[in-house]
Parts: structure tokens; C-alpha cells; sequence
């Protein structure tokens, strides 16, 4: 039975998930594009900025949430010894690792310090494969580094949206237009590389069909059709709109940006509250 503190916990994991995916993203995007920007470099900093201190609110709540789950009640927040079991499992050691990836990019932004950026994403990225359903299975050693990719690119992907509907309001035509080409060709080779990576963890994970007459398998088709959803999104803005970098453009970015939340609000709760055995 799911109990208030199940419920709380669950949606702070997905603002955590939607805001840690985009700080990283941000980081990421202004690692690969940052140089060659001007006017819409402050906003898009700052944007990192604000993810990643939200990330940082939301994952903390969530994380003294954990011991309120184990005793069942609210108390358990208050329970030192339930603290403790929380410090000290492998999701402890995840949030320690993804609070540091958050504060690490916060700090690199408004002097854009590149080494520190591809240190938070990577490290941010990392903290998935220590906690989950791939660190107890027996396949861990092919699971973490097939999540490790899946994550990455959903972080790239996700997180440079904004920045990209950022660039084509603030920056010149050309300027725009040659940025979003760039990102669409990065994007064309490493995005399909989520749905390969997302299908062999799923054939690691389940145990069989029959998962996907239960609430794992389920959500997990969910996922499976917002994503054919976004890449028919992605073909529009590569092959037609991006070549403008105007206002349809624009709202092709949006519908992605919300799609793609709609993917890790599902992921947050696939992973809070069911299993794939």
C-alpha cells in the first residue's frame, strides 16, 4: 500500500529527475556550444544555475524522505537510526555523489570552467549505476555501463533543449541556424543510442513477457511510445524547421521539452515504486 510519504517522496523524485537532467544537460550543452555563443550565454548559465539549485532542494527532500519510508510514518525523518540506514545504503551514496555534481556545475557556471562542468555531468551521470535495479542484478557489470550511456545522452538531449530555444531567440539567424545544425547532427549520431541501450537493459532486467502485463512493463511501454513520439518530433525540427531557427522551431522544442519530462516523471515512478521481478 502506498502511503503519504511514498507519494511525497515519489513526485520529489521526479522534480529531482526533470531538474538534475537539465542542470547536467545545461552543462553539458555549454561545454560543446558555450564558446561559440554571446548574447545568449548569461541566460543559459543561469538556467544551469537555477536546475541545478532546484535539483539540489528536491533530491534532499526526497533523500529524508527515504527513512520516513522505511519506518512507514513521518517519523522516521526525525529517527536517527533510520537516518543512518539511509547515509549508509547505496542510495546515500548516490545523492552524496549527485548533490556534488549539482554544486560542482552551479560553481562552474558564471566563469565557465570546463573542467569542473564535464566533471559534474560525468559524476551526475555516474550516480544512476549505484543505486537502482541494475546495481542488485546479477548483470551489473554489462547493466551499468549500457544505463551509463542511456543516461548521458537523455541528459544531453533534454538538457540542451532550452538552451537551444534560448539560442534561436537571442542569438543572429546564422549564428542560430548553425548551432542548432551542429547540435542535430550530434544528436542524429548519439540519440538512437538511448532506445539500443534502453532496449539490452530491458532484456537484462525482465525476467519475461509477462512484465509487461504488470505496472513495470506497462510504464515501460509508456516510455517506449513517447520516445517514437520525440523522434518524430526531432525529424521535423532537423529536416524543416531548424533550418529557420524561428517560432515553429520553437514550439517543436517545447513539445520535446515536455514529452521528454513526461519520459523521466515515468522513469522517477518506474523506479520509486515497482520492480521489473
Amino acid at each position: 500500500m502506498i502511503e503519504l510519504p511514498d507519494v511525497i517522496s515519489g513526485l520529489l523524485r521526479a522534480v529531482a529527475f526533470v531538474t538534475l537532467f537539465q542542470a547536467a544537460g545545461t552543462a553539458a550543452f555549454g561545454l560543446a556550444f558555450g564558446p561559440a555563443l554571446s548574447r545568449s550565454r548569461p541566460v543559459i548559465a543561469r538556467l544551469g544555475r537555477v536546475a541545478a539549485v532546484l535539483a539540489i532542494v528536491s533530491l534532499s527532500g526526497h533523500f529524508l524522505l527515504d527513512a520516513a519510508r522505511m519506518a512507514g510514518d513521518f517519523s522516521g525523518v526525525l529517527d536517527p537510526a533510520m537516518q543512518k540506514l539511509a547515509i549508509f545504503s547505496s542510495s546515500g551514496v548516490a545523492f552524496g555523489l549527485r548533490i556534488a555534481s549539482l554544486v560542482t556545475i552551479a560553481l562552474a557556471f558564471p566563469r565557465a570552467r570546463r573542467l569542473a562542468l564535464a566533471l559534474g555531468v560525468l559524476a551526475a551521470a555516474i550516480s544512476f549505476t549505484l543505486t537502482g535495479h541494475t546495481s542488485s542484478s546479477a548483470f551489473r557489470p554489462a547493466l551499468a555501463p549500457l544505463l551509463l550511456v542511456h543516461v548521458a545522452i537523455g541528459m544531453f538531449w533534454f538538457g540542451s533543449l532550452l538552451p537551444l530555444y534560448l539560442v534561436s531567440e537571442r542569438e543572429s539567424r546564422e549564428l542560430a541556424v548553425r548551432i542548432i545544425a551542429a547540435f542535430s547532427k550530434a544528436a542524429v549520431r548519439s540519440v538512437p543510442l538511448i532506445f539500443l541501450a534502453g532496449v539490452a537493459l530491458t532484456a537484462l532486467l525482465v525476467p519475461g513477457w509477462g512484465v509487461f502485463e504488470q505496472p513495470y512493463g506497462e510504464l515501460l511501454l509508456l516510455k517506449l511510445a513517447l520516445f517514437a513520439i520525440l523522434m518524430l518530433l526531432a525529424a521535423a525540427n532537423r529536416w524543416r524547421y531548424g533550418r529557420e531557427a524561428g517560432q515553429a522551431f520553437r514550439k517543436i522544442v517545447a513539445l520535446e521539452v515536455g514529452l521528454i519530462s513526461c519520459v523521466l516523471v515515468v522513469t522517477a515512478g518506474l523506479t520509486e515504486f515497482f520492480s521489473p521481478e
